[in-house]
């Protein structure tokens, strides 16, 4: 005898990650007022529905890490503030010697070494972390390579060679591309796991309700009708995004059918 599951027998719309957890809210608040006359087998397939609706909201929230995509922590902002300073000193040095009167031996070397140093400028500041630190890196092999160290010692700026170096391999630390850092961020949740979760926990309940509903008695139509009225009335758009439909709205947008690929649209009672 074939065993079937909640995802062979009801169909619901497809919805973004973002939809689900708006409709999964409207499910849980509209079935709170009416909790304690649940049956107990829609209660269960509540408490799942609502649990499934809590862990997609969490992977939700957590796919932004803000030590990758936000807030840096304040040891890297110093850093970089630290080697902008060096870089930016030494193109200030070398441009210095460049404004020698025309002839000067130290004003040709010091044109030579920026236009070898600093191509584009300083723009390569304005980077992101992580391309910053390879920009600078390149530049610092570029120089050590080439000999042009030894060149900018002998116009007095071992110093600035000497700051640039430290600074750059205490950024690398802090971004964690020299060193390993100093806890591993933990990979974000599966959203479309999440997501997967929730909408076979909204067939199941789906089912339930549904299953509750007696012919004769009235009364269960009325409760089924308004646990599900939050899914009868969602629609889905042509990029599969759920809204509850919305009087006024064009036809051509009302209307529009799902993706191809998409399921159709749960077999909720015509009258909900």
């Amino acid at each position: 005898m074939s065993k079937y599951t909640a995802s062979e027998v009801v169909q619901v719309p497809r919805f973004t990650a973002v939809g689900a957890m708006a409709l999964g809210e409207q499910l849980v608040t509209v079935a709170k007022p009416v909790k304690r006359q649940l049956a107990k087998g829609i209660a269960r397939a509540l408490v799942a529905l609502s649990s499934s609706h809590a862990a997609l909201a969490s992977a939700l929230r957590d796919q932004v890490s803000l030590s990758e995509g936000g807030e840096a922590s304040e040891d890297t902002v110093q850093c970089d503030r630290v080697l902008d300073g060096c870089w930016s000193g030494l193109h200030d040095f070398l441009t210095a010697f460049t404004k020698l009167p025309p002839g000067a031996p130290e004003a040709a070397e010091a044109s030579s070494l920026k236009a070898a140093i600093f191509t584009g400028g300083l723009k390569f500041l304005q980077l992101t972390y992580l391309l910053e630190w390879s920009e600078s890196e390149l530049r610092l092999q570029r120089i050590r390579k080439n000999g042009l160290d030894a060149r900018i010692e002998a116009l007095g700026g071992k110093r600035f060679l000497a700051a640039l170096e430290a600074a750059h391999a205490a950024y690398g630390k802090a971004l964690g591309v020299t060193a390993p850092a100093a806890a591993a961020a933990a990979a974000p949740p599966s959203v479309r796991e999440a997501l997967d979760a929730f909408t076979e926990a909204l067939r199941a309940y789906v089912i339930k309700v549904m299953g509750a509903v007696e012919p004769d008695e009235p009364e269960t139509q009325e409760l089924a009708d308004k646990l599900l009225a939050p899914l009868a009335g969602w629609s889905v758009g042509p990029s599969g995004r759920g809204a509850a439909r919305k009087s006024g709205k064009p036809e051509d947008e009302a209307t529009a059918p799902p993706p191809a690929d998409a399921p159709t649209a749960a077999p909720v009672p015509a009258d909900l």
